[in-house]
This record gives structure tokens, sequence and C-alpha cells, in this order.
């Protein structure tokens, strides 16, 4: 009974944090203001960098489109403490280490949520389905949405790779 009501604590609290979180993503899309832009294009696509600035937070939205191999969308959500957010949607190219054979998936569809309590502590919710040559992307899209999400407890080290991230694509913005 003393191990049920501890874990039911850690959960109710783990659940309140990942709550605050969610919803003021949700208000940073509602209330921030488009800021500047930046576009690059060469001949095989484009990355457009995009900033969203609310009073007190940021939202820094990069969108990569190249081809059929490559279609994603990242979301960065910072305060002037803390990156609090990280949302990731689309398709991604794999990369084989010998040559990919044709019945073998091209890329893979995405959606990656990752959530920050601190700079030490975060959690991270996925889910996956590969694309092959003659899918349907649509279709891939809506079965996506049917899958669980994979969540996991991540650490600084995490953090640290998705600020950096972050940075890389708000310098390009200066």
């Amino acid at each position: 009974m003393k191990y049920f009501l501890m874990i039911s604590m850690f959960l109710l609290i783990q659940s309140d944090w990942t709550e605050n979180v969610k919803k003021d993503v949700k208000r940073v899309n509602t209330e921030a203001k488009f800021e500047s832009e930046f576009e690059k294009k060469d001949s095989e696509g484009e990355v457009k960098v995009k900033r969203y600035k609310t009073k007190s937070e940021t939202k820094i939205n990069v969108k990569y489109k190249y081809d059929k191999f490559m279609d994603l969308d990242f979301s960065y959500y910072e305060n002037k403490n803390l990156l609090f957010a990280e949302i990731v949607n689309g398709k991604d190219i794999l990369i084989y280490k010998t040559e990919r054979k044709k019945e073998d998936p091209y890329a893979v569809l995405i959606e990656k949520i990752t959530y920050f309590k601190n700079e030490n502590e975060g959690i991270s919710k996925s889910r996956r389905i590969d694309v092959y040559e003659n899918s349907d992307i649509e279709k891939l899209k809506s079965e996506l949405k049917k899958i669980d999400f994979k969540t996991e407890k991540i650490d600084s080290a995490e953090y640290k790779s998705v600020k950096k991230r972050c940075d890389q694509f708000k310098a390009t913005q200066k």
C-alpha cells in the first residue's frame, strides 16, 4: 500500500509539470507574434526559420523541405530561463550503412514531443512509421496518429543536444 501511494504521488507530480508545459506551448502558439524569418534555398530544397515572440517566450519554427526525402518541422519553445519544449513532425530520410534494398523503407514519418521540467529532467514521447517507395503519405499520417507514443525520461545530455540545435537555428537569423 505504501509503494502504491508513492507511485501514485510520483505520477501525479510528473503529470502536473507536463500538463503545465503543454498549456505553455498552446498559449505560445496562440499568443506569439511573428518577429522574423530566414530562408535558404538550393537546387534540392529549402529551409525556413521563423521566430515568434510573446512577452516572455520565444518560439522558433524550422521547416526543412527537400524533394521527396525530407519534410520536417521543428518547433522550439523557450523562456528566459529554459528551453521547455521541442516538437518534431514530418518525414525524415533513413541512412543505411550499406546499400538500401528495394524492399526497405527509404524514410520514416515521425512525431516527437519533448518537454523539459528543467535542464536536468524531461520526457520524450515519440512514434514513427516506415515510408516505402509507393507509400500513400496521407494514409500513413493517419496511421501514425493511431500508434501509441513511446515515452522515456530524458536527462541533461538530451537537454544540451536539443538546446544546441535550437541555438544553431537561432544563429541563422542574426
